[in-house]
């Protein structure tokens, strides 16, 4: 092709009929989006040249500041609903079942009368007061202890009664296992937890008989009633309430080894049913419980788990919890309570004759140290006929006061100092008379959490008209614990 005198090129074949539909679907777009565009290009025509003040709101139009409340409300819900679902997550990985304890090993020696912590006033020469009781005897059966456990190097052959002597060293030092201790928790529901406490005490059999034995000490259900979680009811065989010395009575939970004169009234397992708060942002501490029989431990002569009466014992703690930390900027804290029982005496028949126990404790705990006080006071009446087993008790003014300080993160000491008045009687059969203090100082290192090792020494003094002999321990213990 020939234009303006120049030559053209032809356009290729099809060029004009794509074209043709190109400019179709153009115009198809426009007519269908021109709807849309139009109130758009009225609003820009429209738009005043300069801005005006927004009209006051009347109290009838609503504000758009609910529908952005509303949707933050919505946002922290759900934020709060998936932070729940993660703490459900993070539960339930955590396993339901868990064991804990250890392994107590030791080895103790005792020092003066074959580990024995009495002597036998024959003739009543020191107390002719008494001759009316068969036996007299002077001194501490239990203040030779060797273990945690409260076991005594020796019991002695006392006359007229079979004891179970456990360790029974007959005054040689050596090795011992005190105790393997197994402890199982486990998680029933979110606000129910079952625990258990079973020790293995390995000891000398005899006459073809296995001298090991086993031991429950702790069977229980605890109820977290509140979402706070501050009140607890407990059912079974449980740790008692009375003072504060329980709370150390294993191996892997007690800075020394030994337990002071005194414990032995006050860290056996109860059986039956107590119930614990904190109140007052735990400034206050309640607790109760009522139970088969005292807090006495198994190896002393008043322990009964079941009883043989209808009666039942009354056991209440109140105290209060004081963080003096704050005036320091640490964790420390005081704490100051009450205890007291009340109920048929352990191993009656009967409900006539009353036991009963009060006492103070204070303790004083901080993150390297901790300063630990107690006294009691109780009775018991017994029974005048020795056959029915029941045991008189005149427990006068007695208690310690204890210092435990970890001065390095592997070394710490005990510093411990107890006394025990006390009158045990058993009809006209026999009569124990007590006036004992007791200075005890230990050391032990930290190897690591898990493991660590103590040494004490017990020295045993008598007092009043009690004539003076030597019954010393010297004991050590290494916790392996799990």
């Amino acid at each position: 092709m020939i234009a303006n005198g120049k030559p053209t090129r032809r356009p290729p074949a099809g060029y004009l009929e794509r074209g043709k539909r190109a400019w179709q679907v153009i115009a198809a777009v426009s007519l269908l989006t021109a709807p849309a565009l139009a109130p758009q290009a009225l609003a820009q025509e429209e738009k005043p040249e300069a801005p005006s003040l927004p009209p006051e709101a009347s109290d009838e139009e609503a504000p758009p500041v609910p529908d952005q409340a509303q949707s933050l409300e919505q946002q922290i819900a759900e934020l709060n609903d998936r932070i729940a679902r993660e703490e459900q997550d993070r539960l339930k990985s955590v396993p339901a079942l868990s064991w804990n304890g250890y392994v107590d090993f030791g080895y103790f020696a005792p020092i003066g009368n074959a580990g024995v912590g009495w002597v036998r006033d024959s003739g009543n020469v020191v107390f002719p007061q008494y001759s009316n009781y068969s036996w007299t005897f002077l001194g501490d059966l239990l203040a030779t202890a060797v273990n945690t456990r409260g076991e005594v190097a020796s019991l002695g052959n006392a006359p007229g009664i079979t004891r179970f002597d456990s360790v029974d060293s007959s005054g040689a030092g050596g090795f011992i296992v005190n105790e393997i201790n197994l402890r199982p928790r486990y998680q029933l529901t979110d606000n129910a937890i079952m625990r258990a406490s079973v020790n293995f005490v390995p000891r000398t059999g005899s006459d073809f008989a296995l001298g090991d034995f086993v031991e429950a000490d702790l069977a229980e259900l605890e109820y977290l009633p509140t979402k706070d979680g501050k009140t607890s009811i407990f059912i079974g065989k449980m740790m008692p309430i009375f003072g504060i010395a329980y709370k150390e009575r294993k191996s892997d939970q007690r800075f020394g080894i030994t337990p002071s004169l005194i414990d032995r009234y006050t860290t056996g397992s109860q059986l039956g049913v107590k119930v614990r708060s904190k109140l007052l942002d735990d400034w206050l501490i309640l607790a109760g419980a009522v139970t088969n029989g005292s807090s006495t431990t198994e190896q002393f002569h008043f322990y009964s788990e079941i009883d043989q009466n209808w009666g039942k014992t009354l056991n209440g703690r109140a105290a209060i919890s004081i963080p003096v930390g704050h005036l320091f900027r640490n964790d420390d804290k005081l704490e100051i309570g009450v205890s007291g029982e009340w109920g048929p005496q352990d191993r009656a028949t009967d409900n006539n004759g009353k036991m009963w126990f009060g006492g103070l404790d204070l303790q004083y705990l901080s993150a390297n140290f901790a300063f630990k006080a107690q006294i009691i006071k109780g009775g018991s009446p017994g029974e005048p006929d020795a056959a029915q087993g029941v045991y008189g008790l005149q427990l006068h003014p007695s208690g310690y006061a204890e210092l435990d300080w970890q001065v390095l993160p592997q070394f710490g000491f005990i510093l411990r100092a107890a006394a025990r008045d006390a009158i045990v009687t058993l009809g006209t059969d026999r009569i124990y008379i007590t006036k004992e203090i007791q200075y005890t100082v230990g050391a032990r290192v930290v190897f690591t959490p898990h493991i660590m090792t103590k040494v004490e020494y017990l020295h045993n003094q008598e007092y009043g008209s009690i004539p003076e002999f030597l019954d010393d321990i010297f004991t050590s213990s290494l916790v392996l614990a799990f």
